[in-house]
């Protein structure tokens, strides 16, 4: 059964190990973690666990009436589990009751499976950063989803 969950101090290493086995996720330095760990008003990040082990995070923000999902990564042998669904599920309900009314991120626009999985959330493209991402270089789409109904 898969609990979702907020993180602690002590799932760092955990959340790492994840992000590491994970090149398609934002590659986050322990300090981001431990700053979004340490000062709430930076963001929230939940995990998810399978038989005590955590498997998979997701890290979200809302400021004002907007919400930005900032990293979402699932360990490989855990994936097509419905992990994400559930990750992404939490932190549109989440955001959703902090008063978001819109929810943004950034994909990589030559991550295909990433696409999928967000249009089938009700993610849709609302505009492109060029450039935005490096190692390799690449462009970003900008998804948003409105949150009636979330």
């Amino acid at each position: 059964m898969m609990e979702i969950r907020s993180f602690g101090p002590a799932d760092l290493d955990s959340i790492l190990a994840i992000a590491a086995a994970s090149p398609e996720a934002a590659a986050w330095r322990r300090d981001a973690y431990e700053t979004m760990l340490h000062s709430p008003h930076h963001g929230a990040c939940r995990l998810a666990e399978l038989s005590g082990c955590v498997v998979g995070f997701i890290c979200f923000r809302v400021v004002a009436d907007e919400a930005e999902v900032l990293n979402l990564a699932v360990l490989p042998p855990a994936r097509r589990q419905g992990v994400a669904s559930r990750l992404l599920g939490e932190a549109l309900r989440e955001t959703a009751q902090q008063g978001a009314r819109r929810v943004f991120l950034e994909v990589r626009d030559t991550n295909q499976p990433a696409m999928l999985f967000y249009a089938r959330h009700g993610f849709r493209v609302a505009s492109r950063r060029r450039g935005y991402y490096s190692d390799p270089v690449a462009d970003a789409l900008v998804l948003v989803r409105d949150l009636a109904g979330a």
